[in-house]
């Protein structure tokens, strides 16, 4: 695989990826590229559809030029034109065949099944290349009774639960502003990938990587799905219930999530045990200095407001009208303003965020994070490593620039093995040890995937500092306990855990014994808490350069607004997320609760898992920063680039897609019953003419895009009355067996019966200490020789305590408890 790489070089220097995505996928091969490896994308004759989508950059003489959504996907590739369906002697087939000899990785996302045709199926490449990593991303997966249905975007994010979960209640289900699906499905192909080259270089073998985007879409609905299986019935203000009001805090007591303010809109958070009543008390203090209070509301502690009125000594009227006093307040201030409180005083609270304030952001420009290629500015690392930096020096290819590779001798590559210090049978990472001191979604997932993966995980907890997705619901029986909550649950199988509390001299003695012990450590404190602790990376690394770390957060580990506090929805809303997501005519709504918590883990586990496969070969370990929002910035790259060349600023848009049209949810017969439909081809759109779900409009012109996008209004109203009183199932069935793109809208409690996460068996029952048998997220990717396993259930609080202290950390009983009485066990 070439070369040992060099400190300046990335993690994946000397790896070779063959990138056969066409039009899914792409973000794969643009994320590895990143990670320094050498990717080289197959197109057709004419060029993948990448290079044809808006947005465009746009010259002087106004015209549209070159495409900036294959400007951001393109990024550090090398471009090869190749027919690979030309099966004649030395055609594009025989071409490729011969071309994967020289490679590590091979992706591509056709429909399954298409490649066997010309002898580049998976079992035929892997078993001619017995080292090749072969990934398939596709709409479903490789096989089951939807494997070949058509599909895209809109379709997926129906599939996957996400799209029926967003929008405003009065009107149908929303997508995301920008597609969503495949960006995941992508992101999680490279993690993924890079997970099997870790397990390659002891094994020498590689394996097929089956990854479905509808099971990726799934993992970004955060506490829903666990809704049906522990509550029996779905979250509310969602699927059945969307139409009715949020779900009151306290009888009698509504706190608005979406606020105007004096340039637009802010999210803010009250309705929080302990930081939604911070958030509360420290917007009050703020208005009482403004000379903005209410005389009657001049109460000087408003700390434990919610505790108060639950317990009777504060009314319900009372906290009412200071939230509306808060809310009035809040309308006379600009988001810098809000940002700069919110930093300063560490309460939940974000403004909306549009493409300008992303790029004029402070924090942003702190960290150098805007990086020009090829004469432009492009969002930044998606992570910090010190040892391996990220590599953004290529701008995307022009068609045909790397042909000559074709002309290179296709030898087998040299497969350096690593010494085989342990077995991979149980999994890529058996034997690996991670300490996980992190919390909530981002750092939990990813020490999880590396635990389903094989890997030793001690999770930290402390009663003392409960984790937020243990106080959140769905709890079993309906009863708060935080242990038997289903949120905590689903992110934390494969792990043991550890109650140990930190603000103690001996939990901090025994936090270093088990970050000394641990391979891997990773945490998720605000910047500078783990340092308090004498558990930070120059600390733990001073004499163990083999160490690896990875610390999470809103904004990264330095700059002025490190010390940000906040959650997933307040990374969507300065990511700039929340307000493309929404209708024109109203206020952004912003796509499903935390959802940077779906999609910082795919980044952070590709960033881990690289720098694994980096100290493997070199015995190097490395930190890694990982910010949720310079991360999540990527997901809607090509709409950055948009605004950094043209000056573009994209807002709501509702259903419309310059993708797709028709394109929209519809509503069916049922109670909140809808269908996703997008068109995308002049195909597609002969086979919606020739179905029977509206008159034909017969009109030939309309096979193009840009003439239906015109007729947009006339076609969609044809569409609304030929769905309305059809089955949403069946009408979908029908449609897709014509060759339409479409899927009723899921609910998560439809997800448990869909046929094709059935096929997948991708919810795994795991026998929960405190709640019994529980269905669980499995994982988005099929690994054909060591799958990831769900391997015991999310640990209750403390239950391996003494386990952990006894085998792994070599305690006696005298210690511990002496550790006990000093109270650092808790």
């Amino acid at each position: 695989m070439g070369s040992e790489p060099s400190s300046s070089t990335g993690a994946l220097e000397g790896v070779r990826v063959v990138d056969a995505t066409c039009g899914r996928g792409e973000r794969a091969g643009r994320l590895l590229a990143d990670l320094g490896a050498e990717v080289i994308q197959i197109e057709p004759p004419g060029g993948v559809p990448a290079r044809r989508l808006p947005p465009f950059e746009i010259g002087e003489d106004g015209e549209p030029g070159g495409s900036l959504y294959w400007a951001a996907h393109g990024l550090g590739k090398r471009s090869v034109v190749l027919d690979v369906f030309d099966a004649s002697e030395n055609g594009g087939a025989d071409r490729l065949r011969a071309f994967l000899r020289s490679a590590d990785v091979f992706i591509e996302s056709f429909d399954p099944g298409a490649l066997a045709a010309v002898g580049l199926d998976p079992a035929t490449a892997c078993a001619e290349h017995p080292a090749l990593i072969y990934t398939s991303v596709t709409p479903f997966g490789q096989d089951g009774p939807l494997a070949g249905a058509p599909a895209n975007d809109l379709c997926v994010e129906a599939a996957g639960g996400l799209l029926g979960l967003q929008g405003d209640g009065d009107r149908p289900p929303l997508p995301n502003g920008f597609p969503q699906a495949f960006l995941h499905a992508g992101a999680q192909a490279a993690a993924d990938i890079v997970v099997a080259l870790n397990e390659r270089l002891r094994s020498g073998r590689g394996q097929h990587l089956d990854v479905s985007a509808q099971a990726a879409v799934v993992w970004t609905l955060m506490d829903a799905t666990g809704y049906p299986p522990v509550v029996g019935c779905n979250p509310p203000s969602t699927s059945e219930f969307r139409a009715e009001p949020r779900a009151e805090i306290l009888p009698g007591l509504i706190f608005r999530h979406l606020v105007p303010i004096a340039d637009g809109h802010a999210l803010v958070a009250f309705g929080l045990a302990g930081q939604g009543e911070r958030t509360v008390h420290a917007l009050m203090g703020w208005a009482r200095s403004c000379g903005e209070l209410p005389e009657d509301l001049r109460r000087t502690d408003w700390s434990t407001c919610l505790r108060d009125a639950a317990s009777g000594e504060l009314p319900i009227d009372e906290l009412r009208r200071a939230a509306e006093a808060l809310y009035v307040f809040l309308e006379k201030r600009t988001g810098r303003e809000l940002q700069a409180f919110a930093v300063k005083e560490r309460i939940l609270l974000a403004p909306l965020f549009d493409l300008r304030d992303v790029y004029e952001d402070v924090q942003l420009a702190a960290r150098d994070y805007w990086t020009p290629v090829a004469g432009r500015v492009h969002p930044g690392p998606f992570a910090r490593l010190s040892g391996t930096p990220l590599q953004m020096n290529r701008g995307a290819p022009a068609l045909g620039e790397g042909q000559s590779l074709l002309d290179e001798p296709c030898e087998p590559r040299p497969l350096r093995r690593a010494e085989p210090t342990r077995s991979t049978e149980d999994g890529a990472f058996a034997g690996l040890r991670v300490a996980d001191f992190s919390w909530v979604g981002v750092g939990p997932i990813i020490a999880k995937a590396l635990g389903d993966h094989g890997a030793t995980v001690v999770r930290v907890e402390s009663q003392a500092r409960v984790d937020i997705t243990r106080q959140l619901p769905p709890f079993v029986d309906g009863v708060p306990n935080i242990d038997r909550a289903q949120f905590f649950a689903n992110f934390n199988t494969s792990k043991l855990g550890l109650a140990l509390d930190l603000t103690t001299s001996g939990g901090q003695e025994l936090g270093l014994e088990l970050a000394n012990w641990a391979d891997v450590v990773l945490e998720s404190f605000t910047p500078g808490t783990m340092k308090r602790f004498g558990l930070d990376w120059e600390s733990l690394s001073a004499e163990r350069p083999e160490l690896i770390m990875l610390s999470t957060s809103l904004r990264g580990q330095d700059g002025p607004e490190a010390s940000y506090t906040g959650f997933g929805m307040m990374g969507s809303a300065i990511a700039g997320l929340t307000g493309i997501t929404g209708w024109p005519d109203r206020p952004p709504v912003g796509p499903w609760s935390a959802y940077t918590d779906g999609i910082a883990p795919r980044f952070g586990l590709a960033a881990m898992a690289s720098a694994l496969y980096h100290r493997t070969r070199t015995g190097q370990g490395q930190f890694i920063d990982l910010s949720q929002i310079e991360a999540a910035i990527h997901f809607l790259e090509p709409l950055a680039l948009d605004y950094s060349v043209n000056g573009q600023i994209a807002a709501g848009r509702g259903q419309a897609s310059p993708y797709a049209c028709p394109h929209g949810t519809y509503a069916t017969a049922g109670h909140e019953r809808y269908i996703a439909l997008a068109v995308t081809s002049a195909e597609q759109w002969d086979a919606l003419e020739a179905s029977t779900l509206f008159e034909p409009f017969g009109d030939v012109a309309l096979r193009q895009l840009g003439a239906r996008i015109e007729q947009r209004a006339a076609i969609e109203a044809r569409l609304a009355q030929g769905c309305a009183e059809r089955d949403a199932f069946e009408l979908a069935q029908a449609l897709r067996d014509a060759g339409v793109p479409a899927y009723a809208v899921l609910r998560p409690s439809d997800l448990y019966a869909d046929p094709q996460l059935l096929h997948r068996e991708f919810f795994v029952v795991l026998d929960h200490t405190a709640m019994g048998p529980r269905p669980c997220n499995g994982p988005a990717t099929k690994f054909s020789r060591t799958p990831a396993r769900l391997r015991r259930p999310g640990p209750i609080l403390g239950e391996h305590t003494q386990l952990v202290l006894r085998e792994i950390l070599g305690l006696s009983d005298e210690r511990i408890s002496e550790y006990a009485i000093a109270g650092a066990l808790t």
